[in-house]
């Protein structure tokens, strides 16, 4: 019976633990887990980076700082600074969300 219910909890959790971004890849941040996406072309100049963090990775702050860390990235790959348009910060679970839409500059 106890087997049972740990294994049914553990199916209700790998279940019902999605991710709020579309994880293209996951990095360890100190010691919690960052879900991030691709950085997306939003047509205009325009581009989002989205991060989902874990408490132990910084939760909102955390996911806010790993976007901006993405965004920075992406346009010093192309010789080009990054300037920030608008940033929402969300929850998911017991998750930090971030998405930032930034332009290249």
């Amino acid at each position: 019976m106890k087997n049972k219910i740990i294994v049914c909890t553990l199916f209700a959790l790998t279940t019902l633990t999605g991710c709020a971004v579309t994880n293209d890849y996951t990095q360890w941040r100190g010691i919690g887990l960052t879900f991030n996406s691709n950085i997306q072309d939003l047509g205009h100049g325009r581009y989002m980076a989205a991060v989902e963090a874990a408490p132990a990775a910084g939760r909102k702050s955390g996911a806010e700082g790993y976007a901006l860390i993405n965004a920075t990235k992406f346009c010093s790959e192309q010789d080009k600074a990054v300037k920030i348009l608008d940033t929402r910060l969300s929850s998911h679970l017991q998750n930090g969300v971030a998405h930032m839409t930034f332009e290249c500059i």
